[in-house]
């Protein structure tokens, strides 16, 4: 038996993310919220780690991108609350290997695709929070504890909340009759999307086979090392709906961004065995679905 905690579990790639190691009748897993414990409650951490004492540990929980300006309440989620973790685990000193969920973020803009060793840069306090959670992280990697580092791009899917993109226009496009217009904010941002259900299966393989060296842990990026406008991806929802709909800039809406390109190289994810599955156009028609269906 394999004893996995998955925090951030009832998130959005959480639950894919349950959903696929269950598959596995090997693994118990165990979620890690709120409801178990607050992570940036060194003791209530400690407490719960040491009542499951597990083998792997997925480190989700934390504030994702565009989570807001409060500086403070960002950096003690995604920093402090992955130390309290890894410091958790150091204490109870058996062998655990850990992933951490960083982001492709970390890249700022890039022009050219970025593979793992490009200088990071941190615009958002989001970004920065996770090039200091990287960076404190791998203090805490040990002779019991091993750490892998992923540094995914944009992944979407069923389920994702509302305040990303791809649902936002959905729920636009559900709630607007045919012939109708909706109101949009900066179309020219271009991003690599791909879906969550990918993104869960590269979790899983890289927590078997990625081997961090000593003295360090193991980076991957995670994406298709292409890139699409934010204006192709409405395009495609709208047909997808099936409606005659247009679109107009709502200048209240049109927030610059400081990431104008996002894009990485997988090929070190590649040699463990991934490749993506699920073409874009399915992933956005199973959002799609799931918001007409949900709304």
């Amino acid at each position: 038996m394999i004893k996995i905690i998955v925090t951030g579990s009832s998130g959005f790639v959480g639950k894919h993310l349950i959903n696929l190691l269950k598959k596995d009748f090997r693994n118990r897993v165990f979620p890690l919220d709120m409801a178990q414990a607050d992570i940036t409650k060194f003791s209530q951490v400690k407490k719960y780690l040491n009542r499951i004492r597990p083998d792997q540990v997925y480190h989700l929980a934390g504030f994702a991108s565009g989570a807001g300006k409060d500086h403070d309440l960002i950096f003690r989620v995604n920093v402090d609350g992955t130390i309290n973790i890894l410091k958790s685990l150091k204490e109870i000193g058996r062998p655990v290997k850990v992933l951490l969920a960083s982001t492709a973020y970390v890249y700022g803009n890039t022009p050219k695709c970025a593979s793992e060793n490009v200088a990071l840069v941190g615009h958002s306090f989001y970004d920065q929070s996770k090039i200091k959670m990287e960076k404190e992280a791998l203090k805490y990697q040990d002779e019991n504890i091993q750490i892998v580092i992923t540094r995914a791009t944009n992944h979407t899917g069923p389920g994702q909340r509302l305040g990303f993109v791809v649902p936002d226009f959905c729920q636009q496009i559900v709630k607007t009759k045919s012939g109708g217009k909706i109101m949009v904010g900066n179309l020219d941002a271009k991003r690599d999307f791909f879906d969550v259900r990918d993104c869960v299966r590269a979790y899983k393989l890289i927590m078997a086979k990625g081997n961090p060296p000593a003295g360090g842990g193991e980076i991957y990026n995670i994406g298709t090392g292409k890139t699409i406008t934010i204006k192709e991806i409405l395009e495609k929802l709208i047909k997808i709906s099936g409606k005659k709909i247009s679109y107009k800039l709502d200048p209240q809406k049109m927030r610059p961004s400081d990431i104008a390109k996002n894009y990485v190289n997988a090929a070190k994810l590649h040699k463990l065995g991934w490749k993506p599955k699920i073409s874009l156009d399915k992933t956005l028609k199973d959002t799609y679905e799931f918001y007409k269906n949900n709304l």
